[in-house]
């Protein structure tokens, strides 16, 4: 459905951080599908980073193969 942008700010707090994913330049009518993902992506992201292990849900494990 064509080019779209992803922008991922980090900051600081504290000792700590602040993720925030910006998608956008979606096309007029863009699928769901282009962004309704980023929940359970992000959620693997942050089981990774915490745990170091993997995200193991079926829907994760359609982008690991696993």
């Amino acid at each position: 459905q064509g080019t779209t942008r992803v922008t991922w700010e980090i900051e600081q707090v504290a000792d700590s951080c602040r993720l925030t994913v910006v998608h956008d330049q979606l096309p007029a009518g863009a699928s769901a599908e282009l962004y309704g993902g980023w929940p359970m992506i992000l959620s693997g992201l942050k089981t990774l980073l915490e745990t170091g292990e993997d995200l193991t849900t079926p829907g994760s494990l359609m982008y690991t193969g696993g």
